[in-house]
C-alpha cells in the first residue's frame, strides 16, 4: 500500500475512533440538560453514560474474535455505519427509553470500531512505523476521551444537547466513504466463523454483574446483600471464564497473551491512566460550573486545555517511543501526571484560574506522552494483533467505566463525610463540602498514578536486570 494511502486510512480509522471515544465522555457535561429536558431524575439520566460504556465492555472481545476470522476491515466499516445510525437516533430521541436504546445501538457500532482499529493500523503500517502510527492514533483517541467535557460545554453554549450526537453523522459518513474507497476489499467467509459461546456467555455475565453491582451499590449501599451477591457472581464468572478458555480448542481469548509481562502491565497501566482521566470528566464540570459559577462556554474553554496540549505531546511521544521504547516514554510521562494531580488536590476557589488551566494543560501533556497503544501492541506477537487490539480497547473502556464509578463514589463519599449524612447530589449552598469531596477524590487519583509508576518501573528494572544477566 502506498505511504499516502496509509496515512489517509490512519486518519479515517482514527476519526471514527475519536467519535466513539468522545461519546463516552462528552455526555457527562450534558446530563443536567438531558435531565431537565426529558424530565427525569439526574441518577436516571446518568444511565445514558453508563449504558454506553458497559455495553462496549461486554461486546468488544466478541467483535475482536469475529474480526480475526472474517477480517477487521469489514467489521470496522459496518461498525462505522451502525455508530452513525445510533448517533442519529440519539439526536432524534425525545424520551429516556428511546435515548437509551439509541445509545445501545451506538455502543454496538463503537465496540466494532474499537475492536478492530489497532489491528488495522498494525496491518497497514510496517513495524518500524508502528510507534508513530499508533502514537498518532493514540493522540486522537485520547483527545476523544478527554475533550468530551470541554467540547460538550462549547456545543451546549450554542445549541441543544441533541447536537452532541448529530455532529457525529457527517464526520462518520466522510470517514466511511474514505475507507470504502481506499481500504483493500476482501471476501468474507461466514462459514469459517467459530465462536466460543460458553466463554463469551461467562464473560458477558461477569462484566454485567460487576457494573450492575457498582451502580446499584452507589444508589443503596455496597454492604447490601444484593450488591454483594452480584460481586460474588462476577468473581464466579471470572473463574468459570478462565476455566473454559484454558480448555476449549478455539478460545475467545488466548490467555497465554497475558504471559507477556509487558503486555499485561501495559493493559493495567493504561486502565489506571484512563481511570484517572475520568476523574476530570466527572468532577471538573461540576467544580467549574457549580462551585466557580462559570458559564458552559467558559468551562468548556478551560477544559479544552487538556486535549489541545495532548494533540502536540502524543505524536512527539510516539516518535520518541520508536527510538527508546514505549515503556520508557510512558514511565517518564507518568511522573508528569503528579503535577496536575497535586494541584487538583490542593486547589481552592480563591486561587487564580491560571492554576487550574496550568494543571489541566499539564495533564494533557502527560496524557499524550503516555504511549499506551504502542506499549500494548508492541508487546503482542504478530499472531495476537487482532485480539490484542480488542483487549487494549477493553482495558481503555473498563478504565473509563470504573473511573466514572470510582470518581462519583469517592466524590459523594467525601461530600457525605463533610455533610455528616449521605448525599448523592451537588451540595448547593455548601461549596466547601464539594471542594472537600473533590480533594478526597483526587487523592485517590494520585494513588492510581503512583501504582502505575510502580508497575512500569518494576517492568523496566526487571528487563534491565535480565539483559545484564544475558550479556
Amino acid at each position: 500500500m502506498k505511504q499516502r494511502s496509509q496515512w489517509i486510512l490512519l486518519m479515517a480509522t482514527s476519526s471514527v475512533s475519536f467519535m466513539s471515544t468522545l461519546d463516552a465522555s462528552i455526555v457527562n457535561i450534558a446530563i443536567p440538560h438531558i435531565s431537565r429536558e426529558l424530565n427525569v431524575p439526574m441518577n436516571e439520566a446518568e444511565w445514558v453514560v453508563s449504558v454506553y460504556l458497559v455495553l462496549i465492555c461486554v461486546l468488544l472481545i466478541f467483535f475482536g474474535r469475529l474480526s480475526d476470522q472474517i477480517g477487521r476491515i469489514p467489521v470496522f466499516q459496518v461498525g462505522t455505519l451502525v455508530f452513525i445510525t445510533g448517533s442519529l437516533f440519539c439526536g432524534l430521541s425525545t424520551n429516556l427509553p428511546l435515548l437509551l436504546g439509541a445509545r445501545a445501538l451506538q455502543a454496538l457500532g463503537s465496540s466494532m470500531v474499537m475492536a478492530t482499529n489497532f489491528g488495522i493500523i498494525t496491518q497497514i503500517f510496517p513495524s518500524n512505523q508502528h510507534g508513530r502510527a499508533l502514537g498518532l492514533n493514540s493522540s486522537v483517541v485520547q483527545v476523544g476521551n478527554i475533550a468530551g467535557p470541554g467540547l460538550g460545554g462549547l456545543i451546549l453554549s450554542v445549541v441543544s444537547w441533541h447536537w452532541i450526537f448529530f455532529i457525529n453523522v457527517p464526520i462518520g459518513i466522510i470517514a466511511f466513504l474514505f475507507g470504502h474507497r481506499i481500504f483493500p476489499h476482501q471476501q468474507i467467509h461466514f462459514d469459517k466463523i467459530v465462536i466460543d459461546w460458553p466463554g463469551y456467555a461467562t464473560f458477558a455475565t461477569m462484566i454485567s454483574a460487576f457494573f450492575i453491582a457498582i451502580y446499584w451499590g452507589q444508589a443503596v449501599s455496597f454492604h447490601s446483600a444484593g450488591v454483594l451477591s452480584l460481586f460474588s457472581l462476577a468473581i464466579a464468572m471470572l473463574a468459570a471464564f478462565i476455566f473454559i478458555e484454558r480448555r476449549v480448542q478455539q478460545p475467545l481469548i488466548q490467555l497465554k497473551i497475558f504471559a507477556n509481562r509487558g503486555f499485561s502491565i501495559g493493559i493495567i497501566s493504561a486502565m489506571l491512566v484512563y481511570m484517572t482521566g475520568f476523574f476530570n470528566n466527572v468532577i471538573m464540570p461540576f467544580y467549574l460550573q457549580e462551585t466557580l459559577m462559570l458559564s458552559s462556554a467558559t468551562a468548556g474553554l478551560i477544559l479544552m486545555a487538556v486535549p489541545l496540549l495532548n494533540i502536540f505531546s502524543a505524536p512527539a511521544g510516539g516518535v520518541i517511543s520508536d527510538h527508546i521504547g514505549a515503556e520508557r516514554v510512558s514511565f517518564f510521562a507518568l511522573f508528569l501526571f503528579l503535577i496536575p494531580e497535586l494541584i487538583f488536590i490542593f486547589v481552592q476557589p480563591t486561587w487564580s484560574l491560571a492554576w487550574l488551566v496550568f494543571g489541566l494543560a499539564f495533564f494533557g501533556i502527560a496524557n499524550g506522552a503516555f504511549q499506551n497503544n504502542p506499549m500494548i501492541m508492541g508487546n503482542a506477537g504478530p499472531e495476537f494483533q487482532g485480539i490484542a487490539g480488542s483487549i487494549a480497547a477493553l482495558g481503555r473502556n473498563l478504565g473509563m467505566a470504573i473511573g466514572l464509578s470510582l470518581a462519583t463514589s469517592l466524590l459523594y463519599s467525601g461530600i457525605s463525610q463533610r455533610a455528616g449524612h449521605h448525599m448523592t447530589a451537588y451540595p448547593h449552598g455548601h461549596a466547601s463540602w464539594f471542594v472537600y469531596g473533590m480533594h478526597f477524590s483526587y487523592l485517590f487519583a494520585l494513588g492510581l498514578i503512583v501504582i502505575a509508576i510502580g508497575l512500569l518501573g518494576w517492568l523496566l528494572w526487571s528487563r534491565k536486570k535480565a539483559s545484564s544477566l544475558h550479556s
